[in-house]
């Protein structure tokens, strides 16, 4: 038994990338003479993009735009993920294995498209039959329209469908699509129920406990004894 298929959050569960993003807003935050604190970082968690430069120009008590921070963070990190694509461990090898399986995947991200493009082409190895990035659809996470979306393109039933997610943001559009959800979180504590599982790194886990994860998925749908 297996799922349909399985879908990625990008930043901060299939890449390492949350410290480049600290790293960037904290640079930039600097040079408008804001102390960006790891607080601060840490409400931005999971974004989506827009919120987070809303959030900086409210710091910036509005000396720069929600769009012109956007708009200068997009550049940023389009520029660094391009050139150098942290994967978090284990996610690459989790994902060659659900390639060879036959099984279909996605990468999807509150990300903007220009920053998911430049992951891509950072990306020397990939494996995933669709992605889909914030302003492909109208509404981002943490509404569920994005793995919705990335459904849709696939031809697959979401409730067959496992997604992995990091944030509360992203866990919250993941169980609202009606997907199968394995959290894998960094900065947050998440609590099991059922279709919510929580591993602490893809490195804890093989294709075979996704396919007992299918088997779990279709036994809380009631449709298995």
């Amino acid at each position: 038994m297996s799922f349909q298929a399985i879908f990625f959050d990008m930043d901060g569960l299939f890449l390492d990338s949350e410290p480049q993003w600290h790293e960037a807003e904290t640079l930039m935050m600097r040079e408008n003479g804001y102390d960006w604190k790891p607080e601060d970082q840490l409400h931005c968690l999971g974004g989506p993009l827009r919120r987070v430069a809303e959030y900086m120009s409210n710091c910036l008590e509005g000396r720069k735009s929600p769009t012109e921070l956007e708009a200068i963070i997009i550049a940023e990190m389009t520029d660094r993920l391009s050139r150098k694509v942290p994967l978090m461990p284990g996610a690459l090898a989790i994902s060659k294995a659900i390639h060879g399986s036959g099984t279909k995947q996605g990468l999807v991200s509150a990300s903007p498209r220009p920053i998911v493009d430049g992951v891509l082409r950072g990306m020397s190895e990939k494996y995933f039959d669709v992605t889909v990035g914030a302003g492909d659809i109208e509404r981002t996470k943490p509404f569920p329209d994005p793995y919705l979306h990335a459904a849709k393109l696939l031809g697959v039933d979401i409730e067959q469908s496992l997604i992995f997610e990091d944030s509360p943001t992203g866990i919250t559009a993941a169980v609202a699509s009606g997907a199968f959800v394995v959290a894998v979180p960094h900065y947050v504590e998440v609590q099991e129920q059922p279709r919510l599982k929580v591993i602490a790194s893809f490195e804890d886990i093989t294709f075979a406990d996704l396919e007992k994860w299918a088997e779990v998925n279709q036994r809380e749908l009631g449709r298995l004894p």
